[in-house]
C-alpha cells in the first residue's frame, strides 16, 4: 500500500496536521530503531512516527520532519551520516516544495553513500551529481511518467503514477508495505510543529 506517497504519511495515517506536507519517510535496514531515532534527534529533526525495531535484516520505518522552523533550520537532512557500513536506507520525500507543486522525491543509501536520487519527475534521469543505480529498474518497468520531455504533459497514467513508481522501488529493495497497526505517533511533537 503506497497512497501515503501522495497524502504524506501523517495524513494517510489520519494523524495530518499543520506540517504533513513536509514529512519525510525513511525506511532503514541495518541499524536499529534507537539509533535512527537519536541521530534524527542530535540533527534537530525527532521523529513523528516509528513503527517497531526491526529484526536484523528487516526494514523498520521512521517519520521525521523535513525542517525544523524553530531553530530557522531549512536545510535538508544529510541521511548519509545515519546509514553506517553495513546499513540502508530508503528516504521517500512525498512533497519536496509544496509551494512549486513539485512531486516527490527518493533517495537510496547504502554503506553510508547515496546510490540513487530519484526525482518523480524524472525518474531515470543520471548524472555526475545525481547518481541513480536504480534508473535501469524504472526504465525496464516502462512506467508512464510523461512525455518524451519527461513531464507529466497528458500522461494517461499520472493519477496513479506515483503510487507506482513507490510501488516498483519498494517491490525491487523488498521494503514492505506501511502498517497502521504498527505505527506509533508522537502527537506532542507533532502538535509542536503546527
Amino acid at each position: 500500500m503506497t497512497h501515503w506517497i501522495k497524502s504524506g504519511v501523517m495524513s494517510w495515517l489520519g494523524e495530518g496536521g499543520g506540517g504533513d506536507e513536509e514529512t519525510v519517510l525513511v525506511y532503514f535496514k541495518g541499524v536499529g530503531l534507537s539509533a535512527m531515532s537519536e541521530g534524527l534527534t542530535v540533527r534537530h529533526r525527532p521523529p513523528f512516527a516509528h513503527g517497531n525495531d526491526p529484526a536484523p535484516g528487516d526494514w523498520g520505518v521512521i517519520v521525521h520532519p523535513m525542517y525544523n522552523p524553530s531553530r530557522d533550520d531549512f536545510d535538508e537532512t544529510d541521511h548519509r551520516s545515519l546509514c553506517p557500513r553495513g546499513a540502508e536506507l530508503m528516504v521517500f520525500v512525498p512533497n519536496p516544495c509544496v509551494g512549486k507543486a513539485h512531486g516527490p522525491k527518493a533517495f537510496h543509501y547504502k554503506d553510508g553513500r547515496i546510490s540513487s536520487c530519484i526525482d518523480y519527475e524524472g525518474p531515470a534521469t543520471v548524472g555526475e551529481y545525481w547518481p541513480n543505480r536504480l534508473a535501469p529498474v524504472i526504465t525496464g518497468a516502462a512506467l508512464a511518467y510523461g512525455n518524451e520531455n519527461g513531464n507529466y504533459d497528458n500522461c494517461a497514467n499520472y493519477d496513479n503514477y506515483e503510487e507506482q513508481l513507490t510501488q516498483l522501488l519498494c517491490d525491487h529493495l523488498g521494503i514492505p508495505a506501511l502498517d497502521r497497526g504498527n505505527i506509533t505517533v508522537d502527537r506532542e511533537l507533532m502538535a509542536a510543529y503546527e
